[in-house]
């Protein structure tokens, strides 16, 4: 009957401590760069769409403060943003929970997309990915809404996340 216990903490025991060699193994700063397309519908149910663009700093940190497996992810975009979200790291794949941020788009594809450039963004995220070596290839789904109260809504199904480790 020992012997069943003793084995059954030391199988716990791995996978605790392979959850976070996994966190440990990931943890670090990333250089990252975010594309995709981004649809935006206004109160009249008008749609346009851009090609949104971003590069940043990125960095991954076990969250001492969740379970085995938890991290902090800060986002620093060049053009001045930054946000973090909570996570999760499973094996070779990562999670980005759900969360939430404020953005404004610099760039736009026509003029009539040009409707959008600077104005502020309430945007949710959640996404996934996997962990090859020193990169992370995830994709996240973004909904938003323009922050003015113009009725403007945006949504973006597949959002690629390329991250190298530095």
């Amino acid at each position: 009957m020992k012997k069943n216990i003793l084995c059954l903490l030391l199988m716990v025991a791995m996978v605790c401590v392979s959850c976070n060699k996994e966190v440990k193994k990931a943890s670090g700063d990333y250089s990252f760069k975010m594309s995709g397309k981004v649809d935006f519908t206004d109160a009249e149910g008008n749609t346009a769409f851009i090609f949104y663009s971003e590069r940043g700093q990125m960095n991954i940190l076990a969250d001492k403060k969740g379970n085995k497996g938890d991290i902090i992810v800060t986002f620093n975009t060049m053009n001045g943003s930054n946000y973090s979200c909570t996570g999760k790291i499973k094996g070779d794949s990562i999670f980005f929970d759900s969360h939430e941020y404020f953005t404004k788009f610099s760039t736009a594809d026509t003029a009539l997309n040009s409707l959008q450039i600077g104005k502020l963004y309430r945007i949710t995220a959640s996404g996934k990915g996997i962990i090859n070596d020193n990169m992370i290839i995830a994709e996240e789904s973004w909904t938003g809404v323009r922050e003015d109260g113009e009725g403007t809504f945006m949504k973006a199904k597949k959002i690629s996340v390329l991250a190298e480790k530095n």
